[in-house]
């Protein structure tokens, strides 16, 4: 598997970071989404307009690497997930990663990859995301300058933009959320819909869950003592 195959599988416009906890006795579940902020009377244009202009915002802020832009963009639960990763990224053995969901694994494990232990220990979700937009984690192989707004619905305090790909609708939209009257970008739906494209491969291939992890993360990075480091708590290094 090649690192240009994982990068367009994980990371679709954004971070492939689909944070969950994880028991030794079960998989992972998926973050509990908090309640919206749900507003008064809104005009429906009005509302229509704003958040296409929060879609091209975001999409800006990526191109400029400009991290603390792009965290300013995401959801509360967006960012809060960040603080999940950290803590599994710190704390997390082989045994207990292993029974997280497939882009769980390589958001930890290329975390761990690129950051080192005595920073991550410091850093807030916030400079997480700032770190990642400036290796381009979020870039999505080069495919946000090719990314443009489709059909934008808005119901209540959601909403949601049709992705397009050079011109052309693509299976994925991005979902938003009005929070404190600003509209923000909410990562976790296009993850769960990076996390089933990775299990259709992995059916696909004939593959076991270790198996695909395993040789996505040698596409990465084909050092074995690194790869094994990977897979240490980065809080015991």
């Amino acid at each position: 598997m090649s690192g240009v195959l994982v990068r367009s599988v994980v990371a679709v416009g954004v971070l492939c970071v689909a944070l969950v906890g994880c028991s030794q006795e079960k998989k992972a579940e998926p973050v509990p989404l908090p309640r919206t902020t749900v507003s008064g009377a809104v005009d429906l244009e009005t509302d229509k307009a704003a958040v296409a202009q929060a879609f091209a915002a975001y999409r800006e802020a990526l191109l400029a690497k400009d991290g603390k832009a792009v965290a300013a963009l995401l959801s509360a639960d967006s960012i809060a997930y960040f603080a999940a990763l950290k803590k599994l990224a710190l704390t997390a053995s082989e045994p207990y990663l292993r029974r997280a969901r497939v882009s769980d694994q390589l958001a930890v494990l290329f975390l761990r990859l690129r950051v080192r232990p005595e920073d991550l220990r410091r850093w807030s979700p916030t400079e997480i995301v700032i770190d990642s937009v400036r290796h381009d984690q979020f870039s999505a192989g080069g495919n946000v300058r090719r990314m443009s707004t489709g059909a934008v619905e808005v119901s209540s305090d959601t909403a949601s933009v049709l992705m397009k790909l050079d011109g052309k609708e693509s299976q994925f939209s991005f979902t938003f959320w009005r929070e404190d009257g600003l509209w923000k970008f909410r990562m976790i739906p296009l993850l769960e819909a990076i996390e089933s494209t990775m299990r259709a491969l992995v059916q696909e291939r004939h593959l076991t869950d270790r198996t695909f992890v395993d040789q996505a993360l040698a596409a990465e990075q084909p050092d074995p003592d690194k790869i094994a480091t990977a897979w240490k708590p980065m809080g015991s290094q």
